[in-house]
């Protein structure tokens, strides 16, 4: 073989392996969790860049606060230090996770269920139990839903025992018994017994946290009822707002789930929603990307 030839052949081979090795390289090191980051009061280090949802716009803001404030009396010293190295108030939980997946953030307050999805980019630090929370969940009717039989149906579907597997696969907490809200307890129609009767689509306000269940559940009920489910994404308190201000019915929701039971009772107590129910759990951990 003509050596002039060769030695561009090795040369080129050399390249080849080097770059497959600095790739993987890059690629194990992409997978470390910063050494900074393992248990919770690492987050009271310096120079650690904590997120938050907005308080007033998601519970998880609120919820986070919580944490922190139920970690004070322990030690104020760390409780203070990792509030002050909050740097980003979000709009709603897919908001932080997309700057922590990012990046942007070093370690970010969300819900658990949010994390199954990118658990191979995410590690997560629990809550110590002495100040950790259980975010639950709240539905509603709204009293000016076009077709009230049918938001009864698809409520009692969603919560019905064979749903149960669905909401646990996607991290949620199902409750043992689904408590009401507020002051009425309207009875909600068996599905065995569907006589539904619409053919209007049902909207839902939902907020961010169940983006990922809800559209399966969605596409499992139209297909076992015929009814077409539309759904509406934000935080719990920007929806909130725009159903106080009038977004109900054919101008806006039928149902509404939210974050926060809070918005809810306070949607039956304006006398704008009834069938107030808690319904659902989850828990609250901190999310650290890979």
């Amino acid at each position: 073989m003509d050596k002039n030839c060769a030695l561009p052949k090795i040369v080129l081979l050399v390249v080849l392996v080097l770059l497959i090795w600095g790739g993987a390289a890059c690629r194990q090191q992409d997978v470390e969790v910063d050494p900074r980051l393992r248990k919770f009061v690492d987050l009271a280090g310096a120079g650690v860049r904590v997120g938050i949802v907005d308080p007033d716009l998601g519970p998880a803001g609120r919820y986070a606060l919580q944490v922190i404030e139920q970690m004070r009396p322990d030690d104020t010293a760390i409780a203070t230090a990792i509030e002050k190295n909050i740097v980003t108030y979000e709009s709603h939980v897919r908001a932080l996770l997309d700057k922590i997946l990012r990046h942007e953030v070093d370690a970010g307050f969300i819900y658990r269920s949010d994390i199954l999805k990118v658990k191979d980019k995410i590690a997560v630090i629990e809550i110590p139990t002495s100040f950790s929370v259980s975010p639950e969940y709240a539905l509603a009717r709204m009293k000016e839903a076009l077709a009230p039989v049918a938001v009864l149906d698809f409520i009692n579907w969603l919560q019905a025992p064979e749903r149960i597997g669905i909401w646990q696969e996607y991290g949620f907490r199902p409750l043992s018994i689904s408590s009401h809200v507020g002051n009425s307890a309207v009875s909600v129609a068996s599905s065995d017994n569907r006589v539904v009767l619409t053919k209007e689509p049902l909207t839902v306000f939902a907020a961010a946290v169940f983006y990922g269940v809800l559209p399966q559940l969605v596409k499992e009920y139209q297909k076992e009822s015929g009814i077409v489910v539309e759904c509406e994404f934000a935080g719990s308190g920007k929806l909130y707002q725009k159903l106080v201000q009038g977004a109900v019915g054919v101008c806006g929701a039928d149902i509404f789930l939210s974050a926060a039971p809070s918005y809810v009772a306070e949607l039956e107590r304006r006398g704008l929603a009834d069938c107030a129910r808690t319904f659902m759990g989850n828990d609250l951990v901190v999310a650290v990307s890979r």
